[in-house]
């Protein structure tokens, strides 16, 4: 049996409004931004990076102009 859940991911990218569903395992800060900057489609934080203190993540994907990255169950 698996724990998926349905999410709404709002971000922005280089200050436009931006959003997509994900349907998957309960998220993370981290794992958020990963896939914010997947559907931007500047790249994406992950690896050591995404494992690594939340801080050093949010700067990665604001380098890449992903900024305001939140979530919600739908």
């Amino acid at each position: 049996m698996n724990d998926y859940k349905d999410f709404v991911i709002h971000y922005r990218f280089q200050g436009e409004p931006r959003y997509f569903n994900h349907h998957g395992n309960p998220l993370c800060e981290s794992e958020a931004l990963h896939f914010a900057t997947l559907h931007a489609g500047v790249g994406a934080v992950e690896g050591h990076i995404c494992a690594g203190p939340v801080k050093l993540a949010l700067l990665c994907a604001e380098g890449l102009g992903v900024t305001q990255v939140r979530w919600k169950r739908t």
